[in-house]
């Protein structure tokens, strides 16, 4: 079996809108910016003033030198040492703006990732089942942590080192040119070719950076269904094939990965390359100057240095584009997600309580346009009733209370409460009448008592107790080492899968809601387990509309009505008696 191939998008990257989108993210920080430019400034001409000030101390000692040996003077100690004492001073000031620099910076990004990473969680929360169900969770991950902490570094470090590089060069060539307008020239004429160059080739490699970050929440994704769902690869015996998929991701994520470095990593050979002409070609034309006297020895070591000062930025720029283009591409894959709608929810109107009952008319339902799951459903629920809805694999009877809860709205048809439109309440309000407890547990990593307690959060440990009592799950509890504070571990294997659903009814129960939906509760406890909370179960139904997905008979013969499902249809309802003596598929079941 060949590995699942994840291809990402084949789109170009686009550079204006990830700008875009980083610009609109520092837009809050305009003071502090200014603040860090302030400090930018000073720090870097601080330091490009300091060079002429060494060169001036060298024609000083030169001067000195020349005069000791023509006996007509020495050197002049007190400029000498004015001089030096500047350079001193000029060198600390810049370092200790440098740091303020880097402090603001730091500030700005750590902020901006901590909204960051609290909006996209916020996201996830507003998304409607359809987007959540079409994004795998490793790949969110990825964009929460690793993307993120990309465009944080992209903006720390590159943002520090590309401002500092622009006010550097901008302020050694204006040096330079106070120095020599010749060597200046000189200097300067090949750096517009290898600026061409570096556009080129950051254009051609930013959508490999964009690629590997593609691969890379694969990758993620890929990883995290392989450890939650170990057990079942073990079993199966299919950790080949897995091995086989993380190598496609991994190869191609390497693949990326090196593309986009490599491309890169031709800035900062190319620019020492440029580099070292301007040295060669300063060298001559600085020692013909110097015997013409046009220029002193020490102007010669100050544009030096100052040639230095002008293509280490470069070459600074260079070597963090690599750091740009990630940021960038993170902050596209960021946005994408940012930007993705929310789950529509219209109207503002609340519903406090079920008053009368709840019906299906006419609803029809499908995940995609081309398979309906649910056709022309039509029955009514009155308030206080207990529902039982049975049926086959894939028949439609988990979308029935999902559209209930309004995960998902209906194609054609209406589901009404009260005689009103569920469509015409506000989304968080319907759902707020309904407990939920599913097949699969759901617990995170906390105490048992917290996780009773996540149906009321306000409930005291008496409540929470008292839940756990009614479905007899306090005698086990109470067996563990640590009690109601047992810390279940992040997959929640420290107990057993039944005693989880025994804590996620507790849950329900400790809930109150008026609206129960039990899908196969039961089917992960066994039978003398089962028999036992069922009277909780009874007594926590009472005066409760309840709707039952359940295959065991002792579970949904108490109901009021059967609705029995086939192919997203129904073909039989009505008690366990009445259904008894149709003798139709429900009799036939029963008896098979």
């Amino acid at each position: 079996m060949p590995p699942i191939k994840r291809r990402p998008p084949e789109k170009a990257a686009d550079n204006k809108k990830a700008i875009k989108n980083i610009l609109f993210l520092l837009k809050d920080y305009k003071l502090k910016l200014f603040i860090t430019f302030i400090c930018a400034i000073i720090s870097t001409v601080f330091n490009i003033i300091a060079p002429l000030l060494i060169g001036m101390a060298t024609t000083t000692i030169f001067d000195g030198i020349n005069a000791m040996n023509n006996h007509t003077g020495g050197i002049d100690f007190n400029s000498l040492f004015f001089l030096l004492e500047v350079v001193v001073v000029l060198y600390v000031v810049s370092a200790v703006f440098s740091y303020l620099q880097s402090w603001f910076l730091i500030e700005i990004s750590t902020n901006i990732s901590f909204n960051l990473r609290t909006r996209m969680m916020d996201k996830i929360t507003q998304l409607s089942m359809d987007d959540v169900s079409e994004n795998k969770r490793g790949d969110i991950l990825s964009r929460i942590t690793n993307d993120i902490d990309s465009l944080q570094t992209g903006i720390t470090q590159s943002f520090i080192q590309l401002m500092t590089a622009v006010i550097t060069i901008v302020g050694v060539v204006v040096m330079m040119l106070y120095i020599n307008v010749w060597m200046t020239l000189a200097a300067l004429i090949l750096i517009p070719i290898a600026f061409i160059l570096i556009v080129l080739i950051t254009k051609f490699s930013q959508t490999y950076f964009l690629k590997q970050l593609t691969y890379k929440g694969a990758l993620n994704a890929q990883i995290e269904e392989t450890f939650v769902g170990h057990d079942i690869i073990r079993t199966f015996n299919q950790e080949d094939i897995e091995m086989e998929k993380f190598e496609y991701d991994n190869e191609n994520w390497f693949k990326h990965e090196w593309k986009s470095q490599f491309f890169s990593s031709f800035n900062g050979p190319l620019m020492n390359f440029i580099s070292n002409l301007a040295y060669v070609a300063i060298a001559v034309l600085g020692a013909i100057l110097v015997i013409q006297k046009a220029i002193a020895v020490g102007d010669i070591l100050a544009f030096f240095q100052y040639i230095k000062n002008f293509t280490q930025p470069i070459q600074q720029i260079t070597r963090v584009m690599n750091l740009v283009q990630t940021a960038m591409a993170a902050s596209e894959r960021i946005f994408e997600f940012l930007e993705m709608d929310n789950e529509e929810n219209p109207s503002d109107i609340k519903i406090d309580a079920l008053k009368d009952g709840i019906t299906f008319e006419n609803v029809s339902f499908g995940y995609n346009e081309d398979e309906m799951i649910i056709k022309n459903l039509s029955f009514s629920v009155k308030k206080g009733d207990k529902i039982a809805i049975i049926g086959e694999t894939g028949a439609g009877k988990t979308t029935i209370v999902k559209l209930l809860m309004r995960f998902y709205d209906v194609d054609s048809g209406e589901i009404k409460i009260d005689g009103v439109n569920i469509n015409e309440y506000d989304k968080h309000s319907v759902r707020s009448l309904m407990g939920m407890v599913l097949q699969d547990s759901w617990l995170f990593s906390d105490t048992i008592a917290n996780n009773i307690r996540y149906g009321k959060l306000d409930a005291t440990d008496d409540e929470v107790i008292n839940a756990a009592k009614q479905v007899r799950a306090d005698d086990f509890i109470k067996q563990l080492s640590d009690g109601y504070d047992t810390i279940l571990n992040e997959d929640s294997d420290n107990i057993s899968h039944g005693q989880k659903q025994l804590l996620t009814i507790a849950r329900t129960i400790l809930a109150d809601k008026e609206i129960l939906i039990l899908d196969e509760a039961t089917s992960s406890v066994d039978t003398r387990t089962e028999k036992l909370i069922q009277e909780a179960m009874d007594k926590l139904m009472e005066n409760r509309t309840s709707f039952i997905i359940a295959h065991r008979l002792s579970t949904i013969k108490n109901a009021d009505k059967i609705i029995v499902i086939e192919n997203g249809e129904i073909i039989e309802q009505g008690s366990h008696e009445e259904l008894i003596d149709k003798k139709g598929y429900y009799y036939n079941t029963l008896n098979n």
